[in-house]
């Protein structure tokens, strides 16, 4: 599975919050995390319409998340990051069901398994917070250290 730019970059900004636990600004986040700038105000924009982060604006301002880290599932961040027309009428359509009129028992069976399969991942996606990916980001980084210790003895 890939992301779209947006959501990988949207990602990407709101775990380097989660992990700094400080304002960082627009020109920080950016550089830190390759992101274009004038890209990451749009998206910052999308991620503080949905309650994830807040943003400062002057001199002084910047982003930080709205709330702590195991407070915000990962399908908070992929739901604000897709909130486009698209995406919402996907969500409009969802609940609908096949005209029968229209479509075979074969389709409408398919139709539900596909809702089944998007309740399932929607199910496990919220079920991973920011802060689980910041702690496994740690642990990452204390098991390399570790194998990079084990190799020098």
């Amino acid at each position: 599975m890939h992301f779209k730019t947006s959501v990988e970059y949207g990602m990407r900004a709101v775990l380097y919050l989660a992990e700094k636990g400080s304002t960082c600004s627009s020109r920080e986040v950016a550089e830190e995390m390759s992101i274009p700038r004038d890209y990451l105000i749009q998206l910052a924009q999308l991620l503080r319409n949905a309650g994830i982060i807040h943003a400062r604006p002057g001199k002084n301002g910047g982003y930080s998340l709205a709330k702590d880290a195991s407070e915000i599932s990962i399908l908070d961040v992929l739901n604000a990051l897709q909130n486009d027309r698209a995406h919402s009428e996907h969500k409009e359509a969802k609940g609908n069901k096949v005209d029968h009129g229209r479509a075979s028992d074969l389709l409408q069976d398919i139709a539900d398994a596909c809702s089944l399969v998007e309740r399932e991942i929607e199910e496990y996606v919220t079920s991973i917070t920011v802060q689980m990916i910041v702690d496994r980001m740690h642990d990452k980084t204390s098991d390399d250290a570790s194998s990079i210790r084990s190799t020098q003895a």
